[in-house]
């Protein structure tokens, strides 16, 4: 029972003193901010008594302004809302239809019969087609049967 009491006093007695260190540091940051509103930068800059003492204590920072070419891509005001249900603008050019349709078709078939040409000509690619061609017509290894 005696070891339960002190236990208990231990863990008082921490919280007493984390709560000690965290009031100090407090009152550093604090009589550090106090002395720079006297100066003035505070009241220039536009920051507040926290984002100071958080400073202070290392887990703020200043953020740096953006580069030039940031402040140039960016529009010059907000971009408009966009509702996130709603069904996106039609393409502005139609659907091709009829000989349209047929002339993109021979098109790209003509291009594929160029880039077929292209690939067997190509020595490692018409090496890599035919051993893909043999693996293919090569029978693959049945497994043992596992009755023992």
């Amino acid at each position: 029972m005696f070891c339960t009491v002190r236990a208990g006093r231990d863990r008082r007695q921490a919280r007493r003193t984390a709560a000690a260190v965290f009031g100090l540091a407090a009152l550093a940051a604090s009589a550090h901010v106090g002395r720079a509103q006297e100066q003035g930068n505070i009241v220039q800059q536009g920051q507040n008594v926290f984002k100071q003492g958080a400073k202070l204590l290392g887990f703020a920072t200043d953020v740096a302004p953006p580069a030039d070419f940031v402040q140039k891509s960016r529009p010059a005001s907000d971009p408009d809302y966009i509702p996130v249900f709603q069904p996106p603008p039609e393409p502005e050019r139609p659907a091709l239809e009829g000989v349209n349709l047929k002339a993109v078709k021979s098109q790209l078939d003509g291009l594929q019969k160029k880039h077929d040409a292209l690939r067997a000509a190509y020595p490692p690619a018409a090496k890599a087609l035919a051993e893909e061609e043999a693996a293919k017509k090569k029978p693959k290894p049945s497994a043992p049967n596992a009755q023992q």
